[in-house]
């Protein structure tokens, strides 16, 4: 299941369970790790450096990857037509 609360960004959204199982599958741990993604929308946006952290998406670029911090992920998780795996840290 889920973590029960977000990851150093309160404003972090779920990523879709589908997307997870696809982490796992290409050798992400379960439980902690960092991914940074290339995400493609629906709308046809592209968001190059996608972070998801433990299943979250806590920001929409490198900046994220350190210290506790907001930042509005201004896009549906479920938008997400396709993710490419850049880095799993």
């Amino acid at each position: 299941m889920h973590s029960k609360t977000p990851p150093r960004n309160r404003l972090a959204k779920v990523l879709p369970e589908a997307w997870r199982q696809m982490l796992v599958q290409s050798g992400a741990p379960k439980r902690k790790y960092t991914a940074v993604l290339r995400a493609t929308l629906k709308d046809g946006r592209v968001i190059d450096d996608l972070i998801v952290e433990q299943g979250w998406i806590i920001a929409l670029d490198r900046t994220g990857l350190a210290g506790t911090f907001e930042q509005r992920i201004d896009f549906n998780p479920r938008d997400i037509v396709d993710v490419y795996i850049k880095q799993v840290i």
